[in-house]
């Protein structure tokens, strides 16, 4: 591995890492807010986006780790 490769997985291991605490805080229920034109919404409203918004951030670190593993990254 040169060091630009390096560098970029050093990067997306970086941003892998940025995603998975979104993704944790979101699956915790706690730490999330939706506010559309300066109004919070009801906790109806925030439980509809929960889902959606998890399914968002998982399919961003499948996609790191693609890149990753094309890297020779073992998944560990």
């Amino acid at each position: 591995m040169n060091r630009q490769q390096i560098a970029t997985a050093y990067s997306l291991f970086s941003k892998r890492d940025q995603v998975q605490r979104r993704l944790d805080t979101v699956l915790s229920g706690s730490g999330v807010a939706l506010m559309l034109t300066g109004d919070y919404q009801e906790p109806a409203v925030l439980a509809a986006v929960v889902d959606p918004l998890a399914d968002h951030f998982r399919k961003e670190l499948e996609h790191i780790d693609v890149q990753l593993k094309l890297m020779g990254w073992s998944g560990e």
